[in-house]
């Protein structure tokens, strides 16, 4: 088992940086201390090796959104937590990996789709409902329909080429979220938001 997970491990943290298609069983072999044989026994494939990182990256994605949905914080404070999330996330993670999935991995996409909708849209709602409630958001934004457009812009920035030679895959994803901010904050969730932010550590 402590092989298996090493493995998996390994081969997430490469896929991340590299794509999937990229990384070869050999290099997972090599770097992982381990024979090909020793991989293909707990692996029967690339695919199921693809299919056990995803499925790893979830269960820590699942994880940190338990954690942060417990804390007793404001939707500044939620606000924050996702841009913290977001750079912690995209700062090392290259954008072919959710195009490779999408168009060669069929399963795993599924299971990324149903990560979005069963626990991503989920939390944006409460964090807009939270933000209605203590009149930090606007009262008229449906907080369903933004929560869907959130996770669009999070996904659509994977198959977008919005970056260029100033900027990276994590300023463009940055900036979208800056952009969602401030077309839901009021008056007074402004203020609080910019008290907050003299205040913030990234």
């Amino acid at each position: 088992m402590e092989t298996r997970k090493k493995i998996i491990r390994l081969a997430l943290g490469n896929f991340l940086t590299y794509g999937i298609r990229a990384v070869t069983m050999d290099e997972i072999a090599r770097l992982s201390g381990v024979s090909k044989k020793t991989i293909y026994e707990e692996f029967s494939s690339k695919e199921e090796l693809v299919n056990a990182a995803i499925e790893a990256i979830i269960c820590d994605y699942k994880c940190d959104l338990d954690e942060m949905e417990a804390m007793d914080d404001s939707a500044i404070d939620h606000l924050f937590g996702m841009t913290r999330y977001l750079r912690e996330t995209f700062t090392s993670m290259n954008p072919l990996l959710m195009q490779e999935i999408q168009r060669f991995y069929p399963n795993c996409w599924q299971k990324v789709n149903e990560f979005k909708t069963e626990k991503v849209l989920r939390n944006i709602i409460m964090v807009l409902d939270q933000g209605k409630q203590s009149g930090d958001f606007r009262k008229e934004i449906n907080s369903e329909l933004l929560a869907l457009m959130r996770m669009d812009q999070i996904t659509n920035t994977f198959f977008t080429n919005y970056s260029n030679a100033d900027s990276s895959f994590l300023d463009c994803q940055l900036a979208i979220l800056d952009h969602f901010i401030h077309g839901i904050l009021t008056d007074q969730g402004r203020s609080n938001y910019y008290k907050k932010l003299q205040t913030q550590e990234f």
